[in-house]
């Protein structure tokens, strides 16, 4: 094993960092000769980069190099240089991140750890629209899209950020963001097709009103290959969906700009689910079977925003988002209806304020089944907030402080505090140094509530027992007290380091605790079920380092790479009977994972990307470690038309990359693939 790992570490050497820096020296011999075709790689240099003013911090903008929090940006060039077709693989790239593929249409994503088939300590929001499953308190991955190209950046904060947005932030915040309708104008067409790519196509097409007020409409439709599991056997999980979106920009009146988009989608995402073969129930719940998840939804949000002249902001948005998705083991839909207010406001030269509410309202409706069900069936649950907080300067702004707190009040455990304290020192414009401490709680979902999960059956002595899991109303908060340190080092504009170290301590951390069987007559026949209660009897903490490096070495080869270790430490408390979720949790992440990507501009309009990435075995689940090439050539015939061929996945056949085999899921693994993509623009 170790020879086989070290033969394809060396080989990815080879590919990404050997032989083609060979061309380097070939380049500058042909430098004089090529001339104007050496374009820059990016449109912004380094020094640019760091300058990019970024929002999920504080809710206002202000510089990426500034901010006191651990924070990455994916830009626009990143996503179009990655090759990635969907918002998860475009996560690969943030430093710690945890992205972990099921099968073809499925993820576990999360950061600094706990990660799982739905991680509830990441929230996800799409401008500025939560896309977390209140059932689940996680995302469904494969309903979350939009036409790549319409993305401006993506900033992730891996660390606690509940003082801004929620309950849901313990572990980190994905806040995509997309672009201005003026920054869409004209027409964009695009489609390919690869090994597992079938086929996909996308559509934009933007225009203005007036000379105030743009807009566009996009669509897209792409169908995906099924894996295979470990056998080679296909696992049905093919995945296919239609999409379609619109979004005006107004400006009209000064100081004053209104938004409003929505999107439209349907989709089928196939899945093989395990079922017990011992068949001492009448129930379909122990019999093997290929599904179709059928999903469907709709979402629309409008948003004004009002910059007055003494630097200060209002911010008012509503949202209405509608989910349904339709299984054997359950049909569920969601109407979500969310309005949230902020105001920023200059209290002298050195203070500066925000502040805001909001109220969310979610009506869900469940079609329950033998496996999964709610008691009751549908209800409203409501979650009230409000929040402030104050930035002071001290030291010409070389020094500032940061304090602030969320409060909320919601249906499952009522009121809610969460503080927040953050230093930054800005010595000079090389450097920055922040730390932060923050007291942050993830509530309970539905399941964890008020659910049963019929988890297995087998006979004793020839009588039937089950195994069932049930949600409780007494369920507390999980808490979580952060402890963060980073800095920031930008010696001259070709080079960039961000070095960010954490210590987290958690308690009432969620557990399943055995509790004492009874006898139940249906369905038939009669049988003993074994409960598992849900507790909150787990403490521990995790600790690590996330560290990143990113050079500019030409104006036409940019280099970054980062490793990140992360280190669990789990116990139960005095008189849990949950013997395995201490395990369950430390097992899941990765000890270590490191990430290289190195992009080349070509000369003739050619490019060439590399990215490498390893990530480390995840115990509990039997997940070996591996490595993964991506490979991309890229070619602009025109200024307005591109071609690429990416390769995914070049060292392995196909590999493990996580298993959610306790949800009956049958576990895929991704295979290496290829695809080639025309875009054209006008």
């Amino acid at each position: 094993m170790m020879l086989l790992f070290a033969s394809r570490f060396l080989i990815s050497l080879f590919l990404v960092f050997i032989l083609f820096p060979t061309y380097l020296t070939l380049a500058d011999e042909l430098k004089p000769i090529i001339g104007r075709e050496f374009h820059k790689l990016k449109k912004m240099t380094l020094e640019e980069l760091m300058d990019i003013k970024i929002s999920s911090v504080s809710k206002k903008e202000e510089i990426l190099f500034n901010s006191a929090a651990a924070i990455s940006l994916i830009t626009q060039e990143d996503i179009r240089r990655s090759g990635a077709t969907s918002l998860p693989e475009i996560l690969r790239t943030i430093p710690g991140m945890e992205v972990a593929q099921i099968d073809a249409n499925k993820w576990a994503i999360t950061t600094r750890g706990f990660n799982e088939i739905f991680s509830k300590k990441l929230l996800v929001l799409i401008d500025g629209r939560s896309v977390y499953n209140p059932a689940f308190a996680g995302v469904f991955w494969d309903v979350q899209d939009t036409l790549l190209e319409d993305i401006d950046r993506i900033e992730v904060i891996r660390g606690p950020g509940n003082t801004l947005w929620g309950a849901n932030a313990s572990n980190g915040v994905v806040n995509i963001i997309t672009k201005d309708a003026i920054k869409t104008q004209g027409i964009l067409l695009s489609g390919g097709s690869g090994t597992q790519e079938e086929g996909f196509s996308n559509f934009r097409y933007g225009d203005k009103l007036n000379e105030k007020a743009h807009y566009r409409v996009y669509g897209k439709v792409f169908k995906r290959d099924d894996y295979v599991d470990a056998q080679g056997n296909d696992t049905k999980d093919d995945w296919k969906a239609i999409r379609g979106g619109f979004r005006v920009d107004w400006d009209n009146f000064d100081s004053n700009i209104f938004t409003i988009q929505g999107d439209i989608y349907s989709g089928k995402s196939g899945v093989s689910i395990r079922r017990d073969d011992n068949k001492i129930m009448v129930s379909p719940f122990f019999e093997n079977s290929v599904e179709d998840a059928t999903v469907s939804g709709a979402n629309i949000l409008a948003r004004w925003n009002r910059v007055n002249e003494d630097q200060s902001d209002i911010q008012l948005q509503f949202y209405y988002d509608r989910f349904k998705r339709m299984e054997s083991t359950l049909t569920q839909t969601f109407d979500t209806v969310d309005l949230d207010f902020q105001h920023r406001f200059r209290l002298d030269e050195n203070k500066d304020i925000i502040w805001g509410f909001g109220q969310r309202v979610v009506a869900d409706n469940f079609r329950n089944s033998f496996t999964l069900s709610f008691t009751p069936a549908s209800e409203i649950n409501f979650n009230t907030s409000g929040f402030i907080q104050s930035e002071i300067g001290f030291l010409d702004k070389r020094l500032t402080l940061i304090l602030g707190s969320k409060f909320s009040y919601n249906s499952f455990t009522e009121f809610e505090a969460q503080p927040n304290a953050r230093l930054r020192w800005t010595p000079n414009k090389k450097n920055t140094v922040w730390t932060a401490i923050s007291h942050v709680v993830r509530t309970p979902d539905r399941v964890e509530d008020s659910s049963r999960v019929n988890i297995s059956a087998f006979r004793v002595d020839g009588a039937p027992n089950m195994v069932a899991f049930f949600g409780s109303d007494k369920v507390d908060a999980e808490n979580l007290t952060a402890l963060e340190i980073g800095y920031r080092f930008q010696p001259n504009e070709k080079l960039y380091f961000d070095i960010t170290g954490f210590l987290n301590f958690y308690d009432h951390l969620i557990t399943a605790e055995t509790q004492t069987a009874f006898f139940e007559t249906a369905p038939s026949p009669s049988h003993i079920v074994i409960p598992q209660v849900i507790g909150n009897n787990l403490s521990g903490e995790t600790f690590g380092i996330e560290f990143l490096s990113q050079w500019d070495a030409t104006d036409w080869w940019r280099f970054k790479a980062w490793i990140s270790w992360l280190e669990i430490q789990l116990r139960n408390e005095i008189g849990s009977t949950d013997t395995s979720a201490e395990m369950v949790a430390e097992g899941q992440s990765p000890q270590y994972q490191f990430f290289a990507q190195s992009q080349f501009n070509l000369p003739h309009g050619f490019e060439f990307d590399q990215t490498l990435r390893f990530s480390d075995k995840l115990k509990n689940l039997n997940i070996p470690s591996y490595m993964r090439l991506d490979l991309r050539i890229g070619y602009h015939p025109q200024e307005n038309i591109e071609i690429s061929l990416v390769g995914q996945n070049l060292l392995d056949p196909r590999h493990p990359e996580f298993s959610a085999e306790t949800t009956g899921i049958v576990p895929s693994e991704v295979p290496r693939s290829f695809y080639g993509k025309l875009t054209w623009r006008h």
